[in-house]
């Protein structure tokens, strides 16, 4: 889910934003790790007994986004893939997001698919070397927005279940993620109080803080 809603926020910075030819170029290649990723988790999937219309679908966006870039990569120069290109790839691993929701029935899914999609697309946008300030502001508040939903939602779910066996187990499983989440949040959002420049070196250790956060939050479904 994280690399679909990457690929979701990166195609409105190309849509809306006003991109240069040169980071148009820098972000279409940086895009491949949304496809490595997801392929990843296709991967992964074929374990968890994912649908088979999930992996196909899947699949194929994976394959067209990995030839598109493959295209990009022998373009000289600042020339750049038509942006609309992007839409049938992208528009397939939407489809492949809601099937996985439709499939795991987990409404807070969405919310997490969301937070790690905000944090991801600003690391692709980094290393492309992106001029856009605002999103720099932009996804940051998204991912704050999402954490706090995800937190009150942990906690609803934790208050329905006070009668379980295992609301210790809850409990302490809520606690760490809401520890390791703040922290994520706290390091992502540091320049933006000091007002210094954004660095992947900063946002990348927020996406490994969040997924951290992620597995952790795993435990709390196996919890129930």
């Amino acid at each position: 889910m994280m690399p679909i809603a990457a690929a979701c926020f990166l195609a409105l910075v190309l849509i809306k934003g006003e991109v240069c030819p040169g980071q148009r170029k820098r972000i279409t290649e940086n895009m491949i790790s949304i496809w490595a990723v997801l392929a990843l988790g296709l991967m992964i999937g074929i374990e968890v007994y994912a649908t088979t219309l999930t992996l196909v679908v899947g699949g194929t966006a994976v394959f067209i986004g990995i030839m598109q870039n493959l295209i990009q990569s022998r373009l000289a120069g600042k020339r750049a893939i038509p942006s609309t290109w992007l839409r049938l790839p992208i528009a397939l691993a939407v489809i492949t997001g809601l099937l996985v929701l439709w499939q795991q029935q987990q409404p807070l899914l969405l919310l997490e698919a969301v937070l790690l999609g905000a944090v991801f697309a600003h690391v692709i946008l980094l290393r492309a070397r992106h001029r856009l300030q605002a999103f720099n502001v932009i996804l940051p508040v998204v991912g704050i927005a999402c954490s706090i939903l995800l937190m009150l939602g942990l906690l609803i779910i934790a208050g329905l279940n006070t009668e379980s066996s295992n609301m210790p187990v809850i409990q302490e499983f809520v606690i760490y993620r809401a520890i390791i989440l703040l922290l994520a949040l706290a390091v992502w959002t540091i320049p933006l109080y000091t007002k210094q420049e954004y660095s992947p070196n900063i946002v990348s250790l927020t996406t490994v803080l969040l997924l951290f956060s992620e597995v952790i939050g795993m435990g709390i479904v196996v919890a129930f």
